[in-house]
């Protein structure tokens, strides 16, 4: 997501990177290609994926993860990816942090991308990780306990920021 909001075409556009987690660390999704077959339901510790206000479509998420159009209107995203009825405990909620931010200020060691023994779950991608050398941020997004950076959504207000005008 980093790689896809640093893009040229989204420079002069409001863009938002929205990290979805909860308290526990454990979310349940919809409609990702690495779900199982038929509903794409998967159990996340977090996702990241990206919203662009487009003047004539509203805002858009975009997630490279999805199955849903890319792009796709926000609020479908939303109730087509984080259905009503989710037990308590695997609730999300989202921390929309403005793109320009997100971009110049992400560091991933990708230690979330390797096993308890140091392998890797899957291979990395052969760009290098976003401000390699500095101290990794993501994690520390994905708390939703912690108040910055950006703010931090239930469901219900994430719907409204969904409708909210471009």
């Amino acid at each position: 997501m980093w790689r896809l909001l640093a893009r040229p075409e989204f420079a002069n556009s409001m863009r938002w990177a929205a990290i979805v987690s909860n308290e526990a660390r454990e979310i349940v999704t919809l409609r990702q290609r690495a779900g199982r077959l038929g509903d794409g339901l998967v159990h996340w510790d977090y996702h990241v994926f990206g919203i662009v206000a487009d003047p004539v479509r509203g805002r858009i998420a975009l997630d490279l993860d999805s199955d849903l159009p890319f792009p796709c209107q926000l609020l479908r995203y939303i109730h087509d990816s984080f259905p009503s009825g989710i037990q308590k405990g695997f609730l999300p909620s989202f921390r929309v942090m403005a793109g320009e931010e997100y971009v110049a200020s992400l560091v991933s060691d990708r230690s979330h991308m390797r096993k308890p023994g140091g392998g890797w779950i899957a291979p990395p991608p052969p760009w290098p990780a976003p401000g390699e050398g500095r101290e990794n941020v993501l994690m520390a997004w994905a708390d939703m306990t912690r108040k910055a950076p950006g703010t931090v959504y239930d469901l219900v207000r994430m719907a409204s920021f969904a409708r909210a005008e471009a």
